[in-house]
């Protein structure tokens, strides 16, 4: 329940001028396109053991054609959010088009919202122990509906983009 306090005093904290409040459902879309790998044999497949955790960087990849698991398709741009054991926090926003395990929320790109701005909002420390204590367990995971709701200082496109250059 201290969680809930600690996100609504955020929300009632000013914001530089041009700037609003919103919430992570409020600017984000992530429709899921759930596909078959085989489908799709040259893109690269993103697991969650390709991306290192707290750090943003991609480890590595392995071609479609290898899995057998239904996966999520992305595009360039897209933000990809690992929804088990948030705590690792693994968040990537490939500059390809490809597919990546359903473990992952995929934040598609959308035109008022720069794709880096995002991922750094949702490697941030705050959101991160937000997420993290959602769920309990070995193996917890959250779902997009837990973390809509979350408090997001949206600034105006030019300014997401000076503060991610």
């Amino acid at each position: 329940m201290a969680d809930a306090v600690v996100v609504e005093e955020r929300q009632e904290k000013a914001l530089p001028v041009g700037w609003t409040w919103t919430t992570l459902g409020g600017i984000t879309d992530t429709t899921r396109k759930r596909v078959k790998p085989q489908a799709y044999p040259d893109l690269r497949f993103i697991g969650m053991e390709h991306v290192e955790a707290q750090t943003m960087r991609l480890l590595g990849s392995v071609s479609a054609r290898e899995m057998r698991s239904a996966a999520e398709y992305f595009e360039s741009g897209d933000v990809l959010y690992g929804r088990l054991r948030p705590v690792l926090n693994k968040v990537y926003c490939p500059d390809f088009e490809g597919l990546c395990s359903a473990e992952f929320i995929v934040f598609r790109h959308v035109r008022h919202l720069d794709s880096r701005y995002l991922q750094y909002f949702l490697n941030s420390w705050d959101f991160v122990s937000f997420a993290s204590h959602l769920n309990e367990g070995d193996r917890p995971r959250v779902n997009f509906s837990q973390l809509a709701d979350y408090p997001f200082p949206l600034a105006p496109l030019a300014e997401q983009r000076r503060i991610v250059a």
